[in-house]
């Protein structure tokens, strides 16, 4: 069935097609700079679910429609409504703690998607990308930067643990780990080639333009190979950033790869 953009409306989302098979959903939000409510998560977790589903995705690219804010972060409403039922004495302590960690299960569950479907994605980050930026980012299969990005683990500065993966992942990520735990524990911004050197992104390009022009290539590229062997990759890759051993991960792509090869016309 042909792309329609029809199927993933949302208030705060851009989802359209760059060719058959790669598809770009934006961050659409420009009055927040991105910033995410509880509706904003759900309705990303919701949108890049159906993409997965549909049988036609072979890559996605999550960027930002306007050139100031790949994310700006938890939304302050949302964060308002946390700490007034954290301070809310007519709730006991049990209460309290049962209803924000669920919601926090939820959220992160919604913030996780990228890396649990089996679409790779790749992530576009540019202008303010700061706490939820980084979470989504270290969840996806590749990540590009644009000069002037502000990059910040920004949780810390607001009294918090980063609690949305970026803690969790990063380090499997990066290739300077004490530079990360600087990063982490004092929230201080760093721009695209302070990544590039840690080695959180791959790429860094001279403007958002660029940067799509890049992404567009890159995707367009692993779109031209087989569907079961882009998600196959993906499955796997994602199996060890997850902390999965190799033994296991060697005796789960043998018998993928027997089933689809078993599958493939012979040449000859």
């Amino acid at each position: 069935m042909p792309f329609s953009s029809e199927n993933y409306q949302h208030p705060e989302f851009i989802v359209k097609e760059i060719e058959e098979g790669f598809i770009n959903l934006q961050f659409n939000n420009p009055k927040t700079l991105n910033a995410f409510a509880e509706s904003t998560w759900r309705g990303y977790q919701e949108l890049l679910e159906k993409l997965d589903k549909d049988p036609d995705t072979n890559i996605i690219l999550i960027s930002s429609s306007i050139e100031k804010s790949f994310s700006s972060g938890l939304n302050l409403k949302d964060a308002a409504i946390l700490t007034q039922l954290a301070e809310d004495d007519s709730l006991s302590y049990r209460q309290k703690y049962d209803t924000l960690y669920k919601h926090i299960i939820e959220f992160q569950e919604a913030i996780s998607t990228p890396a649990r479907i089996r679409t790779p994605t790749i992530c576009l980050l540019n202008g303010i990308s700061y706490g939820l930026a980084m979470d989504i980012a270290a969840t996806c299969s590749i990540r590009v930067a644009v000069e002037g990005v502000k990059m910040s683990i920004r949780e810390i500065k607001i009294g918090i643990v980063a609690d949305m993966g970026s803690l969790q992942r990063l380090p499997f990520l990066v290739n300077n780990k004490s530079k990360l735990n600087q990063y982490a524990l004092t929230g201080e911004i760093f721009g695209a080639q302070e990544a590039y050197d840690i080695g959180l992104v791959s790429k860094v390009c001279a403007d958002l333009k660029s940067g799509y022009e890049y992404c567009h290539e890159l995707g367009s590229d692993i779109n031209q190979n087989a569907q079961w062997a882009i998600k196959g990759t993906k499955d796997s890759l994602q199996f060890i950033n997850n902390g999965g051993n190799v033994s296991t991960g060697l005796l789960d792509i043998a018998d993928y790869n027997a089933i689809h090869i078993t599958k493939i016309p012979s040449k000859f």
